[in-house]
């Protein structure tokens, strides 16, 4: 368990409303919610670090 799993559960408990997750991305966790406005947000984790990159920004490994 990361910070996005209570993250995740203290919104829903103030009224928010899980849509997927918390699930494993590559960088941590990820989740998606919607709060009392019907605004979607993404909660995420970046434990595991950023993805490595070459210099014009594109995603290497």
């Amino acid at each position: 368990m990361t910070a996005t799993d209570p993250a995740a559960t203290r919104f829903q408990e103030l009224g928010g409303r899980p849509i997927e997750g918390p699930f494993d991305i590559p960088v941590g966790r990820c989740a998606v919610v919607v709060d009392l406005f019907g605004n979607e947000l993404v909660l995420l984790d970046l434990s595991k670090g950023l993805l490595r990159t070459d210099a014009d920004r594109n995603v290497i490994e």
